[in-house]
Formats: structure tokens, C-alpha cells, sequence
């Protein structure tokens, strides 16, 4: 039996992301694996890079950006402009048509009514209409983009096949020599003497100015009003399924991390049994890259976390300050980690961790609830293990560390353990499922224990 493939797995998982991403769910922390050197840390970022890779085929209505850079080479010759009278004064000479009554009224107020003083006007080409502002500003997007936030893959593209349309070397328009797409938009954006003389960084570019420019004559200004409304859209996380999916495949998992992809699927299936939940968007995701999202219900707080310790947990387990028997497995195991710090420290200049055990679980999700003091204490938990694997030994291993999440996990405020003595394993206060592909054998789900393991494409149901 064949594994599920990284393209199942985008199939299945594409209407989720989009849907969540509506809703306000974060995926920073998932972002941040796939390419670490682009320095990817948050969802509009990624929305940012998948504009600029947008693209369409021939028989589509609407335009991608890459569609628009194909051409921008020539059509940028095509930028309109306004012309008005502009009123210039001159001493001793002439230049356009003389406005007398201008000129007149100039000579009176300097009490010189013979000297050679003459008020002139010429037409002068204004730039800053609205066809021009929109399409100063999509460009400004676009090189930001390109120049900033993918520095790292124009310059170092090996590796970054889905930028080839930016970076590979081509025949440049008007004769000119090799260069690349973002060469060109570089070469554009900073040297063309019309856009400079464009000033869109004050202007209020209003809805209502992009769809007037979309009824343009030009169909350069047009593509330009429809791909400004759609990063606007992007930023707002308007998406469907499609763009969600190439958003996966493009610059979320990579072809290694297909891992990564695998345990994304199972967290949308933990927030399945949510699905009325109204979620709140992080304000601000730096300060907790990796919770997902946060939701009230029923009088709770639920907070889900992908790869991390929670918000208010602890996953280490020390041996401390307490009596130990001497010449026992503690005593020993004291020993050995003590020694390891002090040779560590002589011989390679870096201290070790005293820590027995230690872990981090794919999912977490934590539930709170307000004590009759106004405080918050933690409710239940619930913690995912995934194995993307069909290997029963891996899978086995998997079960072992779940197990393990669930019996050492403390309140990291009291460090306490968050389910007693009496309860150990039995899913009372602390629930644990293992996710893991379809394996060659069923796994029972409906044995009395909850601790189970769930096959893909199974669904968990509610997990609190």
C-alpha cells in the first residue's frame, strides 16, 4: 500500500486552508518550515509572493502578473497623460503664447508698465491621473515584492523552481540584451522618467478609482486595475480553493516537507468539530508564531498550537533537588547528566541540559475557563501526535511519545502535573490521539480506551 501522496494531501486540505484563513487562523508556524532563508513568518507575506506568481492561460478572461510583466515592456510606452495651460512669466523673450491680459496685469504691479516683462503659457503633460496612480502603485507592489521579500531566491535561485519565470535570463525588449524579468521591472520601476514623475505614494487610491480604471480604453490600464484589486482581495484573505491550493504547492511545503503537509491536514481535522466557532485573528502573530487560532465557546477559551508547548503548558521533566536512593536508575541517570553538563562545557564550550526528558507535540489544544476569582485555569488538553508513516514500528514509537506527552505534561505556572496520580492515561483531564496514513491493518476506534490511533483519511470527531 502506497502512502498518500503530496498531492492528495493538497487536494484534500485546499478548501480547508482557504476557509480557516477567512476565519482568521494562523499558519505562521507551518509557513516558517518549508523555506526558512526567505524569512516567510506570516500568512500575508505568503499571500504577497503568490500574487507575484500568479498567471493565467491563453483562453482566460482574467490577468496574472506574470501575464502583465510578459509585456510591460512594450506597453509601458503606452502611459497616458493630461495636458493644461501652465502660466510662466520671462524677461526679454517669448516662449508658447502670450497672455496678455496676463502680461498687463504683471507689468502694473510692478509699476512698469514698458518693461519687456511678458506672461506666457505653455501646455504642460501631467502624469498623476488615475489610470497612472493605479498603475504606479501596482508596480510599487509588485518590486516590493520581488526586491524584498524574495531577495534571497532572486539571488540564490537554485532550489526555488516555482521563481523561474522571474529569475531565468531572456531576450530583452527593444533590442536590448539578456536579462531577467525582475532585471527588467527593476530597470522599469527605477529608471522610466514617466513612472518617476508619478507621485502615487500620497494619493488615496480608493475602490471606486480602481473599478473607474478598469473600464478603461487602454487594456494596459485595465489589467493593471484588475490585478491592484486582487492583491487588495489577497490582503483581505479573499481566496478560493484553487489559489489555496497553489499556495500550498508554491511556496508553503515543499517537496521534503510533505511531513509538514501531513500534520497541517490533521490539524484542520481537530478544527472540524469547531466549525461554528467565530475565531479571532492574531493581532499579532511574532508574539505566538505558533497558535493557530484562539475561539470562546460555551463559557471556554481554546487555544490550538501546531508544533509547540501550548500556551500555558511545560514538557520537561527534571530530576530536581529531591532525595535520591543512591547507587538506583535516578541516581545514575543524575550522575550521567551531570557529567555530561561539565564536559560539555570544558570541551566544546557549551553547556548541556539537565532535562530528563523533554518533547514537543504536533497538536495542541488547550481549553480555559474563568475561576470565580476572574483568573483562568486550565480546563482540559488535548494533544495530536502525527506520524506520517505506515511503518507499525514508527507508528508504534509515535503511540510511546503520545503517551508520554500525556502523563509528563505540567502547568508551567505551578508545575504541577496537569492530570493526577488517579487518572494517569485515562483521558480525563489530558486526551491524546495518534494520526497516522492507512496502514495495512485496522486500528480499532472503538475499543474503551480514548487514547487511539487514527488512520488517515479518518476523522478524530471531537477531540474535547
Amino acid at each position: 500500500m502506497a502512502k498518500t501522496t503530496e498531492e492528495a494531501l493538497l487536494g484534500e486540505i485546499a478548501d480547508d486552508f482557504q476557509t480557516y484563513l477567512r476565519k482568521g487562523v494562523r499558519f505562521d508556524r507551518v509557513i516558517g518550515s518549508a523555506y526558512a532563508d526567505l524569512d516567510i513568518d506570516d500568512i500575508e507575506t505568503l499571500l504577497r509572493i503568490h500574487f507575484v506568481l500568479t498567471d493565467t492561460e491563453d483562453d482566460s478572461s482574467e490577468v496574472g502578473v506574470l501575464d502583465f510583466m510578459r509585456e510591460l515592456e512594450d506597453r509601458i510606452r503606452q502611459m497616458k497623460t493630461t495636458t493644461a495651460p501652465e502660466s510662466f512669466q520671462y524677461r526679454g523673450e517669448i516662449r508658447g503664447q502670450i497672455d496678455w491680459q496676463g502680461t498687463v496685469k504683471t507689468r502694473a504691479r510692478a509699476g512698469r508698465l514698458d518693461e519687456p516683462m511678458f506672461v506666457c503659457t505653455q501646455p504642460e503633460e501631467h502624469y498623476n491621473i488615475d489610470e497612472n496612480l493605479v498603475l504606479k502603485q501596482l508596480l510599487t507592489i509588485i518590486h516590493d515584492i520581488v526586491m524584498d521579500d524574495l531577495a534571497y531566491a532572486v539571488d540564490n535561485p537554485e532550489g526555488y523552481d516555482w521563481l523561474n519565470e522571474w529569475v531565468m535570463p531572456h531576450t530583452g525588449g527593444s533590442g536590448r540584451g539578456v536579462e531577467s524579468a525582475a532585471e527588467m521591472l527593476d530597470r522599469i520601476y527605477e529608471q522610466n522618467i514617466y513612472l518617476q514623475r508619478i507621485n502615487a505614494a500620497e494619493a488615496d487610491i480608493t475602490d471606486r478609482t480602481i473599478e473607474s480604471v478598469k473600464r478603461s480604453r487602454s487594456q494596459f490600464y485595465q489589467d493593471a486595475a484588475i490585478l491592484l484589486d486582487r492583491y487588495r482581495q489577497l490582503m483581505n484573505h479573499e481566496l478560493d480553493s484553487t489559489e489555496a491550493r497553489d499556495i500550498l504547492n508554491h511556496t508553503l511545503i515543499a517537496p521534503a516537507n510533505t511531513d509538514t503537509l501531513f500534520e497541517l491536514y490533521w490539524v484542520f481535522r481537530v478544527l472540524d468539530a469547531f466549525e461554528n466557532v467565530k475565531y479571532r485573528v492574531l493581532t499579532d502573530s511574532r508574539d505566538s508564531p505558533s497558535t493557530i487560532a484562539t475561539w470562546e465557546q460555551d463559557g471556554s477559551r481554546f487555544v490550538l498550537s501546531h508544533d509547540a508547548t501550548g500556551e500555558g503548558l511545560s514538557f520537561s521533566e527534571s530530576i530536581g533537588s529531591e532525595d535520591i536512593e543512591p547507587d538506583g536508575y535516578l541516581y545514575r541517570m543524575n550522575e550521567v547528566l551531570s557529567r555530561w553538563q561539565t564536559i560539555s562545557e570544558d570541551l566544546l564550550g557549551r553547556g548541556g541540559s539537565d532535562s530528563l526528558w523533554g518533547g514537543r507535540p504536533d497538536i495542541v489544544l488547550e481549553r480555559y475557563r474563568e475561576t470565580e476569582t476572574g483568573e483562568e485555569e486550565l480546563e482540559q488538553l488535548f494533544l495530536g501526535e502525527v506520524k506520517y508513516t505506515q511503518n507499525t514500528d514508527y507508528v508504534a514509537t509515535g503511540l510511546r511519545e503520545l503517551l508520554e506527552y500525556m502523563a509528563f505534561v505540567k502547568r508551567s505556572a505551578t508545575d504541577e502535573y496537569v492530570e493526577s496520580a488517579d487518572n494517569l492515561l485515562k483521558s480525563v483531564d489530558v486526551k491524546g490521539l495518534l494520526f497516522v496514513d492507512e496502514l495495512s491493518r485496522e486500528t480499532p476506534t472503538n475499543r474503551d480506551e480514548d487514547v487511539k490511533i487514527i488512520q488517515y483519511p479518518e476523522s478524530p470527531g471531537s477531540v474535547l
